[in-house]
């Protein structure tokens, strides 16, 4: 993607392309004073910055850095789902004083408009939206995290975002990563969240969203887990009562 694209307050993307990139550190750097708890996913970081990793071979990855006022101000990390017409938007982080400018719903559309020329460089139509994990505010240990996750979400909603009626659960890791050794993820356990589903205009378009599909892409080729794992199973599962719930009601 070319970033002619001028932001709120003279903001302007940059990508970090490679294993090499100038702009890595920089990411990382800046990914973990945003994300002070995240350190531990900076190789997943590092791995999306090549693009295409052997790793991740049903995604094509992207970091972006933000910068304005002349300086970093934010981290985006996403995936177009190369076997899918979707995405999924693993992190999108400012600093504090980036924060409330406009910044974060800019990002998104142009989130939107990378995934879109993703979708046709790979042979679709265009992209749907993307899909983003957003902790459940019910979960939260105390209040002041729980209002974190509110406005978390809250911000997803004002994006447009579409809590989808599933039952969800974040895996830990993506399974069989070349990179990170299972060892510095000890003690990780893995989360009920909202999935979040984040439209297009094309995606805004349909008459319905397949989510079957939206399940299988994330579990599936996102996180590499076997299509009859038991989250796939207690995802699609849950699909089926509300199916028939409604079949009920009519």
């Amino acid at each position: 993607m070319l970033f002619d694209v001028t932001g709120p307050g003279g903001a302007t993307i940059h990508e970090v392309a490679g294993a090499d990139s100038p702009l890595l550190e920089t990411a990382c750097n800046l990914f973990e004073a945003i994300f002070p708890d995240e350190g531990r996913y900076l190789p997943y970081l590092r791995a999306c910055a090549l693009g295409q990793n052997p790793s991740h071979p049903n995604t094509y990855d992207h970091v972006w850095l933000v910068k304005q006022d002349g300086e970093w101000a934010g981290v985006r990390v996403f995936s177009y789902i190369t076997s899918r017409s979707f995405g999924h938007g693993a992190y999108i982080g400012l600093k504090s004083n980036h924060r409330g400018r406009g910044l974060g719903n800019w990002l998104v559309g142009q989130t939107l408009a990378q995934l879109d020329e993703d979708a046709r460089k790979f042979g679709k139509q265009g992209a749907i939206g993307y899909l983003v994990e957003v902790e459940r505010p019910m979960d939260a240990y105390n209040e002041e995290e729980r209002e974190y996750r509110r406005k978390r979400l809250e911000f997803h909603r004002r994006c447009g975002g579409i809590v989808l009626p599933i039952s969800y659960t974040e895996p830990v890791m993506i399974e069989d990563i070349h990179y990170l050794d299972p060892a510095n993820l000890q003690g990780e356990e893995p989360r009920a969240m909202h999935l979040v589903f984040i439209p297009s205009k094309l995606g805004a378009s349909l008459p319905h969203l397949d989510l079957a599909d939206l399940v299988h892409g994330t579990y599936v080729d996102v996180y590499r887990l076997q299509p009859d794992h038991e989250f796939i199973r207690k995802s699609l599962s849950f699909l089926k009562e509300i199916v028939y719930d409604r079949n009920n009601e009519i």
